[in-house]
């Protein structure tokens, strides 16, 4: 094969490939004997069509699926032989097929945008803090008290009853910020259990000491991007102004029922019920759960420092496809967050385009942090196994409650949703392993006053 390399830009090339006339020739002759073996023309017998005959009837252009092989077949050769490390979708010319002729060689070109080339230093061995999880009888009390309220009783509260900490609180509520009606922070019949911190900072706080029937409001301070009414994404968006006036916003409330949870003895009937045999066993293995936890939680924190890291020495500016595929990856995320929420779009607050600008530094930042990775992937011969791939099958049919084979053959069919799944499975395992080589100087995170340790 023939094929020559341009450059176009410092990261953007040309790539011209020359197929030789007789493999041309050998695949259209293949191509009509396949054809002969299936069509039928009147006054002929089966397979025994003369090649002019069907080539009258089936012009060469129509073997578009053949020629596509054929030029992904060669186009993946001269990748090898050239050395070039593409990314992102090629833009083949297409224009060679328009006029092909058997005895001619296939001419055909592809534009590429090329991966910078990284040499990241020092990634093994790396020294770090590791902060040992301790399980403190607090957090035993806590996580034991939510195992028990699975199997405990509600009482209805008399009249009089002021709304006190962990009360369970019937209510009607509607959020205004100047005068206005808040858009989704309205509802009825909203059951809540007071201490759970699962409203705006300041709310259920400022319910204790009402009583059901009583009509009162509350002011809270609502947190930034409030109107957006989901977090996009759980790091600081680049480019949000600084020093803005809190906004605060004046929520209406009805009371309509106050209950109390009465939590039972732990026993060995109720770890019986939650599949232990006694409530040692029980005990022991919610200590370990948030043990792991904690140790997730610590793992994922070093390994965003080891990304940081690898950015620094990832200094060359990734090719703006990279980017812009990784733009894209991230809205489509946010956008599927809100779906999963029952929101509408245009209901929610987030803006693409706006999203577009603020988040490119960010973008550019974490194409920087999966080249370095690929990088390292490649000189420690780390790649993408069938396993690998099945596992994530598995994963995201879990999390979008769909079959294994239809997210397999969405992402087959979807070479950009392909590319980025490679590009994150191959980051985790690279990951993984820089991971598994750190040295780890472990402490001990003392414990509050009233907070002992649980041995």
């Amino acid at each position: 094969m023939e094929y020559d390399v341009e450059e176009l830009e410092e990261l953007k090339r040309k790539l011209t490939i020359i197929i030789p006339e007789e493999v041309v020739s050998q695949r259209i002759n293949a191509a009509y004997k396949q054809l002969n073996r299936e069509m039928k023309i009147p006054g002929f017998r089966p397979g025994k069509i003369p090649q002019k005959v069907l080539e009258k009837q089936v012009p060469m252009q129509s073997f578009g699926d053949m020629f596509q092989e054929l030029m992904q077949e060669y186009y993946e050769e001269a990748l090898n032989k050239s050395g070039l490390r593409p990314t992102g979708q090629p833009e083949i010319d297409h224009s060679g097929l328009k006029d092909i002729k058997k005895e001619e060689p296939l001419k055909f070109s592809v534009i590429l945008d090329i991966k910078p080339e990284i040499q990241i230093k020092n990634y093994k061995g790396l020294k770090f803090k590791k902060k040992e999880a301790v399980v403190t009888d607090k957090e035993m009390e806590e996580t034991l008290e939510k195992v028990l309220a699975r199997h405990g009783s509600l009482d209805v509260m008399p009249a009089d009853h002021v709304v006190a900490l962990w009360d369970i609180v019937k209510m009607d509520f509607q959020g205004f910020v100047d005068g206005e009606p808040m858009e989704n922070e309205k509802a009825a019949d909203f059951e809540l259990r007071v201490g759970e911190k699962k409203m705006l900072d300041g709310f259920e706080n400022q319910l204790i000491g009402n009583k059901a029937g009583e009509d009162f409001e509350i002011k809270v301070i609502l947190p930034p991007n409030w109107n957006q009414k989901v977090q996009r994404i759980s790091f600081p968006v680049p480019g949000a102004e600084e020093g803005q006036e809190d906004d605060r916003a004046t929520f209406k409330i009805n009371i309509k029922e106050i209950k109390q949870l009465t939590l039972p003895d732990l026993t060995d009937e109720i770890a019986s019920r939650e599949g232990f045999e006694t409530v040692d066993e029980l005990k022991r293995a919610v200590k370990i759960d948030l043990q792991s936890h904690k140790d997730q939680q610590e793992e994922l924190k070093i390994k965003e420092d080891i990304f940081n890291m690898l950015v620094k020495q990832a200094d060359a500016l990734p090719p703006e496809s990279i980017i812009e595929r990784e733009l894209k990856f991230m809205i489509e995320g946010m956008k599927f967050q809100i779906a999963q929420s029952g929101m509408k779009i245009e209901d929610s607050g987030f803006e693409p385009e706006k999203a577009q600008k603020e988040w490119r530094e960010k973008a550019i930042f974490n194409t920087k942090g999966y080249m370095a990775l690929e990088s390292i992937a490649q000189a420690e011969n780390i790649h993408i196994t069938q396993q690998d791939m099945e596992a994530e099958y598995e994963l995201l049919a879990q999390q979008t409650k769909q079959k294994v084979e239809d997210i397999q053959k969405r992402l087959m069919s979807n070479p950009e949703s392909l590319s980025q799944t490679t590009t994150k499975l191959l980051g985790q395992k690279t990951m993984n392993f820089i991971f598994s080589s750190c040295e780890f100087e472990f402490y001990k995170e003392e414990p509050a006053k009233d907070e002992p340790v649980k041995e």
